[in-house]
């Protein structure tokens, strides 16, 4: 074969439009097939205010949910994981809740994970649902306290603001599904 007979700058163009357009197929691909399906399906959910999914340079995407104005933070949690492995399938995925928290509410919360952890490692829900509502009265705060067989969910209004709290009952939970 005679290299100075090839013509360089029309497989060199050839290459950059194939890298292009497999480049741009993809992300085409990621948007309409991955991204828009599960913004549509999570940002349904009530109490769900922003769906943000980060994906770049990452083998595990993020799904970070702004939430707002959430009756229950269980059932909120919930649909949203069904919601997201019903459109990611069995694809592993890390969801980041995002609040409107405040000083006040991150002090109470401060003052009050101390009886949750308590609640985990002993058992004593009831207790410890005793003592978080007394702290959120004292704080002219709402409190609700939800638990199920993986996670606790503290759920803290105030006229200015709420935090969703969701704190696995497994220490070694790192919050991938």
């Amino acid at each position: 074969m005679n290299w100075q007979k090839i013509n360089w700058p029309v497989i060199v163009i050839g290459i950059i439009l194939t890298f292009a357009a497999t480049s741009g197929s993809y992300f085409f691909w990621q948007q309409y097939a991955v991204t828009k399906p599960v913004t549509q399906a999570v940002g349904e959910i009530a109490g769900v205010e922003k769906v943000v999914i980060d994906s770049k340079n990452q083998t595990i995407p993020k799904v970070n949910v702004t939430l707002t104005n959430v009756d229950n933070l269980e059932v909120a949690y919930q649909s949203i994981n069904d919601a997201l492995t019903g459109s990611l399938g069995s694809s592993k995925y890390k969801l980041i809740l995002h609040d409107h928290r405040t000083p006040e509410l991150e002090q109470l919360y401060y003052t009050i994970h101390y009886y949750v952890y308590e609640g985990i490692s002993t058992g004593k829900f009831s207790a410890m649902s005793e003592k978080i509502q007394e702290k959120a009265v004292a704080a002219n705060t709402k409190a609700y306290v939800y638990i199920d067989s993986n996670n606790v969910y503290l759920q803290l209004t105030a006229t200015n603001g709420n935090l969703y709290q969701i704190i696995p009952r497994e220490p070694d939970s790192k919050g991938v599904k």
